[in-house]
């Protein structure tokens, strides 16, 4: 129960800074990572519309004791892990890309 309360403060701020960095590569017209950062961005937002209306928040202690819940929800961490590694290098690259080209 306290594991989900938790995880749960963390699923709003992660939608919000995510769509807002998303938006921001957008106004900046930075088009490919716009493009790499969309899927992840609409994920987030679906999850976070779809929870449903007796669960507490995306993790319910309820669910998540369902082996396969718990399975699902590891493998979207991990995914959502080497996402975020996949785009930091993506981001560091076009730093020092960027710094060159000046």
């Amino acid at each position: 129960t306290a594991c989900c309360s938790r995880l749960n403060k963390w699923v709003l701020p992660e939608l919000v800074a995510h769509t807002g960095v998303t938006v921001l590569m957008l106004i900046t017209m930075h088009w490919l990572v716009f493009l790499l950062n969309v899927p992840l961005a609409a994920w987030n937002i679906c999850k976070y519309f779809s929870i449903p209306s007796g669960n507490v928040g995306l993790y319910d202690p309820t669910e998540i004791h369902n082996r396969g819940k718990l399975k699902f929800c590891m493998k979207e961490a991990m995914a959502k892990l080497g996402y975020h590694l996949l785009l930091f290098f993506i981001y560091l690259y076009s730093m020092i890309f960027a710094m060159v080209s000046d």
